[in-house]
């Protein structure tokens, strides 16, 4: 694990494949880290020069100088890409990180992104789970419903120990702040697929749930219309296909950067 200050705060990271010419920085979600692509990571790194780093906060001290909010963590990462003097890079990322990422495409004037497991179409209970989770005196048991919802399917050790074990060592507050800024990002854009309307992008969606044929079926639809869109559904029981199938996740990143940088 190495570490760069960045904005007054250490910048842990994770780098392998340095000899490959393509860099991936791949972003985490929230109250998430590194640990999300250690199946994933090895897998790109032998087609690319691949980083993960943590945002600011998410460090092992959890280090924190006051509040901060997305755009501080989209910010970051850009000076982390400059002190480290990457010149082209492309970001890979999940969840709301996902917000991250596509600002800082905009910002970079970055044409083709990879998303993974973002939640396309927000339904009332998720807003909900918002606002208890932006509770101080209740955000544990809206943090658990998440929990509950995410291991309720599976018995994939990885993302079992993930949501109980890594997820749950951020403190709460991180999990305050969480729920709001992605609230915030919704009540702004209305959807993740509005937000990449906003300007032009090449965007494949690799995604494992909810594992409805209609989620799927507007996912495609949206698609036709929209070509800059393409859903990449994996097969899975879980929102963490990082962790459950890292390997087909690494092919359809490959397949999609291979056709076009």
């Amino acid at each position: 694990m190495d570490s760069i200050t960045i904005n007054n705060h250490p910048m842990t990271y994770v780098e392998s494949g340095a000899s490959n010419p393509r860099t991936l920085i791949l972003l985490s979600g929230w109250a998430q880290d590194d640990r999300l692509f250690k199946n994933l990571a090895p897998i790109l790194a032998k087609d690319f020069h691949v980083i993960c780093p943590n945002f600011r906060g998410h460090d092992s001290e959890q280090t924190l100088h006051g509040d901060f909010t997305s755009d501080d963590l989209v910010d970051d990462v850009e000076a982390f890409v400059k002190a480290k003097g990457l010149s082209d890079v492309r970001f890979i990322s999940t969840s709301h990180g996902c917000w991250v990422n596509v600002a800082l495409c905009e910002r970079m004037k970055i044409k083709r992104s990879v998303v993974i497991d973002w939640l396309m179409e927000p339904h009332p209970g998720f807003f909900q789970q918002l606002k208890e989770g932006q509770d101080p005196e209740n955000y544990a048991a809206g943090r658990q419903s998440f929990f509950d919802e995410w291991v309720e399917a599976t018995d994939n050790a990885d993302v079992i120990n993930h949501i109980r074990n890594e997820m749950a060592w951020f403190k709460g507050e991180m999990w305050i702040r969480a729920c709001r800024e992605i609230e915030k990002s919704y009540k702004k854009w209305g959807s993740p697929l509005k937000r990449m309307e906003s300007f032009p992008i090449e965007v494949i969606h690799i995604y494992s749930q909810p594992l409805s044929e209609e989620y799927r079926k507007f996912q495609r639809d949206y698609s036709e219309t929209h070509p800059w869109f393409k859903p990449v559904h994996i097969p899975g029981r879980t929102h963490f296909p990082t962790l459950e199938s890292p390997g087909p996740v690494a092919a359809a990143i490959k397949e999609f950067y291979d056709a076009g940088w």
